[in-house]
C-alpha cells in the first residue's frame, strides 16, 4: 500500500498530557484503513511488537515528502520560517483497532477532519507514513505558530476525533509537537527521535 495521494489526508496535533490527539492519528490512518479488507487488521504477524513502536522508525515505512503551501515547489524543499520567527511541528504515531465497526465509525470523523484541514491557513506543509507489516501510520505537520495549531485542534471536528480515540485507536498511539527555525531538520526520522525520548521521558 503506497501513500502517495494521501498528504492531504494529514492532520495536526497537540501535547501528549492533555490526551487530545485522536483526531492527528485517526486522520494519519486513513490511508490504513481505506486500504485494508474489513477481516484484516492490517498488521503483519511476523513483524516482532518491539519493531511497531513509536519511537522505532518501521523498516517498511512508506511516505511522500512533505507537501504544501510552504513547501518551494522547484526545490520541494520547506520554506525557512521568516527571520526571527520559527515554525511549530506536530508529529503522531498510531495504529487502528480491527474490525468493521471501526470502519463505519471512522468514515465521518474522517471526513470531517479532512475539510477542516482545507481550511487552515496556517497549516505550512503535510506528510503521511505507513508500515504495511506494522499496519501503522505516521504524520507530520508543519503550522505558521502553536496558536494556528491549536485553531484546528479546538474546533469541532478535532474535538469529536477524541472522543472515539480509545475506540478507534490501538492505547499505543503517541503525539508530541516542538518548535524550530532550522526548516531541513523537520523530518519523519527527527519525529521518531522525539518520539523516543518522549516515551523514556527524556527531557
Amino acid at each position: 500500500m503506497t501513500t502517495r495521494g494521501f498528504d492531504k489526508m494529514l492532520s495536526a496535533t497537540i501535547d501528549r498530557s492533555s490526551g487530545a490527539l485522536a483526531a492527528a492519528v485517526i486522520a494519519a490512518l486513513g490511508a490504513i484503513l481505506s486500504g485494508c479488507s474489513s477481516d484484516s487488521d492490517g498488521k503483519t504477524t511476523d513483524t516482532p511488537l518491539a519493531e511497531c513502536a513509536g519511537g522505532v522508525l518501521e523498516a517498511d515505512l512508506e511516505a511522500d515528502p512533505l507537501s504544501g503551501p510552504g513547501v518551494d515547489p522547484e526545490t520541494g524543499k520547506l520554506r525557512p520560517p521568516p527571520e526571527g520567527s520559527s515554525y511549530t511541528v506536530s508529529a503522531t504515531y498510531g495504529v487502528p483497532r480491527p474490525g468493521d465497526a471501526v470502519m463505519e465509525r471512522y468514515v465521518p470523523i474522517f471526513g470531517a477532519i479532512q475539510a477542516d484541514l482545507a481550511s487552515q491557513p496556517g497549516l505550512l506543509a503535510l506528510q503521511l507514513g505507513t508500515s504495511p507489516s506494522c499496519g501503522s501510520g505516521r504524520t507530520l505537520a508543519v503550522w505558521a505558530s502553536t496558536d494556528a495549531m491549536y485553531e484546528f485542534v479546538m474546533g469541532p471536528a478535532h474535538l469529536a476525533a477524541i472522543d472515539a480515540a480509545n475506540e478507534l485507536l490501538e492505547p499505543t498511539y503517541v503525539v508530541t509537537h516542538w518548535e524550530t527555525a532550522e526548516s531541513d531538520g523537520i523530518t519523519l526520522a527527527d519525529s521518531v527521535r522525539r518520539i523516543r525520548a518522549l516515551e523514556a521521558g527524556a527531557p
